[in-house]
């Protein structure tokens, strides 16, 4: 039997018949993968800890294609024809990607001879040598194996028939997030326009309050703030000089009246400054201690603001 197979292998294409090409078609097939399986017994022989394995996987086409993992991990982006052991020549283990005229595979070298990763993948011819004729009699079992492989590819366009419609799903969730964001951009740019509206609006109301209750120039008394100011009353409540109990509120405020009597006599100026009746500035410069006081007259009340030292006058 296996004569008479070979004797067809020969036989040129017009004179092959439909039944005469599957054949050979299994044929290639079986060869391929005991050529496979005996490189993965060899790769298991010289690197038993290494973990070689083989994965078969079905291309969009219906081509099983196969790839080489060491230890989980997988030696090359892109799957093979087949893996074989190039016994005769290099040594090495190879991955089919073509074959060429006669028994010639043209592919890559994954697996040195010594049993190490090869790292370049350099391009590789082997001679591709067909398996003992005593593993010929599995032939039977190919039909139905052949039949198999057929429909694992159609399980696997129809697999990916089923993921297209979930992508398709996703691409409807992401629409709605999408548009769901650009909803939230409308409504935020609505709520910008509206507050910007009241601020344009609500502006001229607040300088009609600040003119209506602004303090007169007449009602700053500036011995009377002079004191408020020595005695700590604008300090914060965390200020280490602020008084707190009733003795230290005395002392400084015995101490506020003497400082604002001695200073008055040695003189001091003072200045008022109206902004556009909304807000008012009065200083107080105190001749004999060089330093400059400043509030500001607003809503309603006079408000300290800070002092500064100034240089005296040397022509005096």
């Amino acid at each position: 039997l296996f004569e008479r197979i070979i004797i067809i292998l020969h036989f040129p294409p017009s004179l092959i018949t439909p039944t005469q090409r599957s054949i050979n078609l299994i044929m290639a097939s079986s060869f391929a993968k005991q050529r496979t399986t005996e490189a993965l017994k060899h790769l298991q022989s010289i690197k038993p800890t290494d973990g070689f394995i083989t994965e078969s996987y079905l291309t969009t086409d219906g081509t099983t294609l196969i790839r080489l993992k060491r230890r989980g991990i997988s030696l090359s982006e892109k799957g093979y024809l087949e893996i074989v052991h190039d016994a005769s020549s290099t040594g090495c283990v190879v991955g089919i990607t073509s074959y060429g005229a006669g028994n010639v595979g043209r592919g890559v070298v994954l697996v040195e001879k010594n049993g190490a990763v090869c790292r370049d993948l350099r391009n590789i011819r082997v001679i591709l040598r067909n398996p003992a004729a005593s593993n010929v009699g599995n032939l039977r079992a190919m039909p139905q194996e052949r039949e198999d492989n057929i429909n694992r590819a159609r399980n696997s366009q129809q697999t990916r028939g089923a993921t297209e419609i979930i992508s398709e799903e996703d691409n409807k969730q992401i629409l709605q997030f999408f548009v769901l964001a650009v909803l939230g951009l409308i409504v935020l740019r609505s709520l910008t326009s509206a507050l910007l509206g009241l601020y344009i609006l609500g502006l001229p109301l607040l300088y009609m309050y600040a003119i209506s209750t602004a303090p007169s120039l007449e009602s700053f008394d500036a011995k009377k703030e002079l004191k408020r100011v020595l005695r700590g009353e604008n300090l914060p409540e965390d200020h280490p000089d602020k008084p707190r109990d009733w003795l230290s509120q005395t002392l400084a405020r015995v101490a506020a009246t003497v400082t604002t009597e001695v200073a008055g006599l040695g003189g001091y100026e003072v200045t008022m400054t109206d902004y556009l009746g909304a807000c008012k500035v009065a200083s107080v410069n105190l001749l004999a201690a060089n330093q400059v006081f400043y509030w500001v007259g607003v809503f309603g009340k006079w408000r300290f603001v800070t002092r500064r030292d100034v240089e005296s006058d040397k022509n005096d």
